[in-house]
Order: structure tokens, then sequence, then C-alpha cells
């Protein structure tokens, strides 16, 4: 990949279970070619999808990444704008069918790359790890859950009717500040996942913020008041016409915690980034001094538990990773890998020769 590669997460393990955005990333009536990739553990997927993007990348084409929310360091899909083509892994929990068939969609079978009669004789292995890991997951969400509705508790006396006019005061301020004149038109939004919980801890993913921005915002959000900032933010910058990508909490999908404004470099984060030329906004200081006074101590209280909890629910992320990695043990061996590599080079052929789609 490159230094600053544009990575995502389209999936979440959240309070809910899993949250997908999967089903907004690729509007397949305008794609010249979506490509659904079929196959079982350790049968070659990311490998597949991570060599395409390479050779892709080589021809000066860019390429946005989707990340596995249970393995961050595995691929869940990959975007070449400039040629209209994605290419995504269509097995659970994030099943995704072509929605044409034939014409701009398809299929990709790595399953056929498995030896089946050497499988067999494993069938109980295979069956026992896969349920090892299968099981650690509501495991994990029944933590995030908990830590979800401390949070909220916590919050919730500060959510006043004076600390929301604050929050939309300061809103109207920083759109005075980076939004610029106002553009032709309404702006487009893309939702993205910019950090997950994941087996390796509570990630954000720098690089990509560093790739479209050069300064930000880091908002200190205690209070939980980032949500209503970053929606009136996301609302004045499609109003001047700028693009933005909105990207929800990977716990709470339903709020938001980042927002990122590619044309006008700006990023508005409620965790650090390195190397990025940062402000800080402390949601404290948009709460009444009063409710504040009266509401801090029960706050941390609920800020301690919520972390204590997902940490515990990393932990069983991490189990579940360790699990997943018997089972493709398991598969390895008797997997022919040559195909995935005869489907790399005739896929990344296919791709090449689509006509290049303008900006």
């Amino acid at each position: 990949m490159k230094d600053h590669p544009i990575t995502y997460f389209l999936g979440a393990n959240s309070a809910q279970g899993f949250a997908s955005l999967y089903a907004q990333w690729i509007d397949q009536s305008r794609a010249q070619a979506f490509y659904a990739i079929k196959g079982g553990a350790g049968c070659g997927k990311s490998t597949l999808m991570a060599g395409i993007a390479r050779s892709l990348e080589a021809q000066g084409y860019a390429v946005e990444y989707i990340r596995c929310s249970g393995d961050p360091d595995s691929l869940d899909g990959i975007s070449i704008p400039g040629k209209g083509a994605a290419m995504v892994d269509g097995t659970a929990p994030h099943r995704i069918d072509p929605a044409y068939p034939g014409a701009t969609g398809h299929y990709v079978d790595l399953g056929a790359g498995y030896d089946r009669k050497a499988l067999f004789p494993l069938r109980e292995k295979i069956v026992a790890a896969a349920r090892a890991y299968q099981v650690c997951y509501p495991q994990a969400y029944r933590r995030f859950q908990a830590a979800a509705e401390s949070l909220r508790r916590g919050r919730a006396p500060l959510h006043t009717e004076g600390a929301a006019e604050k929050t939309k005061k300061r809103a109207a301020a920083l759109l005075q500040r980076e939004a610029g004149g106002d553009r032709p038109g309404r702006g487009r939004v893309s939702r993205r996942f910019l950090g997950g919980l994941t087996c390796k801890g509570s990630l954000l993913l720098e690089d990509t913020v560093s790739a479209l921005c050069d300064h930000g915002y880091q908002i200190r959000d205690d209070c939980g008041l980032a949500d209503l900032l970053l929606r009136e933010l996301e609302a004045g910058f499609l109003d001047r016409g700028c693009d933005v990508v909105a990207c929800p909490d990977p716990m709470r999908p339903e709020r938001l915690a980042h927002l990122l404004v590619p044309e006008r470099k700006a990023a508005f984060l409620t965790g650090p980034v390195s190397g990025l030329d940062c402000r800080t906004i402390r949601t404290e200081s948009l709460v009444d001094k009063e409710t504040w006074r009266e509401g801090r101590g029960f706050l941390r209280l609920s800020l301690r538990v919520a972390e204590e909890l997902v940490e515990e629910g990393i932990g069983f992320l991490a189990q579940a990773k360790a699990r997943h990695d018997e089972l493709e043990d398991l598969y390895h061996p008797h997997v022919d890998f040559s195909l995935c590599q005869d489907l790399t080079d005739r896929l990344t052929r296919e791709i090449l020769a689509l006509p290049d789609v303008p900006d």
C-alpha cells in the first residue's frame, strides 16, 4: 500500500452487534464492474484483493481500501474509482451479491481451491474451530452494549438545552472559519467508519486523515456532545456545496464520531491524530457550569466503567481472532493458492481493460 492509503472500515463491532455500511458503499447501477468474492476461511480473499490493488496502484489508479473489522490487517474490499470497479468479500457477516450479475456484477469463487477430499476428514475439527471463534463475538457485543449504557447514563444529565445551544453556536463559528464561500449545488456525503473496536484495540485510521487533511480539530468528548456538533457541521458543509465523509461512532453507529472535509483539508475528530495540526475542543466547555459541577463526578465514574467494559470486549475480539487463526491453519495446507494467483492476474487485466471513468 502507499504511505498514506485511503483506508476505511465498512463494518463495526458495536453495542448493537455487527453494524454495516456495505449496502451504501457502491452504487452498482453506476459501476462498470462489481465483484463479490465467495469462499471460506483461508482461501485467499484478502490476498487476491491486495494483489489487484497493488497492480492498479502501479498503473497510477487510486484505490480505496476497506479493512476487516475482525482482523484489521486483512481486507474486506477495494474500490478503484478511476475504473468504476469494486471488489468485496461477499461472505458473512457482510453478505453482498452483484445486483446485475453477468452485466456489471460478477461472482469470484475462491472456494474452488479447497481440496475437498483432504478437508472432509477434518470436518469435526473445522466445525469446532468455527464455533469457537463465533461464540466470542456475542460476548464482546454484550460488553460494548453495557459500556454504551454506562456512557449514556453518565452524560444524560449534562445534555441540557443550554448545552445544545452552545454546541450549535460553536458549530456555526467553525463553519464560518472553515467552510469558505458557498458553491452551487448541495454537497455529497459518504459514510465510512474511520475507526473500529478490533482485536488490536480501538483503532483510528490516521493515514486516511493525513492523506485527505492538513489541519483539524480534536474534540475531547467526555460529555458526549460531539454527535450534535458534527451533525451541525455536516449539514452546514453540505448546504455550502462541500462534499464530506461522515464517520459514525463504531460503538454507537447512530452517532457521528468524525467528519472529514477533503476539499477544505479539514478534519473534525474525537480522537488524537499524530502529525496533524489540530486545535482542541473540550465539550465540557459547552456544558453549563453549574450542571458540570453537579454531574462531573458521576460522569467520570461512568467513563471509567465504560473503559473497563470496552477493554473486556476487545479481549473477546482478540480471542475470536486467535480461534479464527486456528481455523485457517486447518485449511491452509489444503488450498490450491495457484487459483488465487491466476484469478488475481486475470481480474487485474479485466479491470485495466475497462474504460477510465472521469472524475
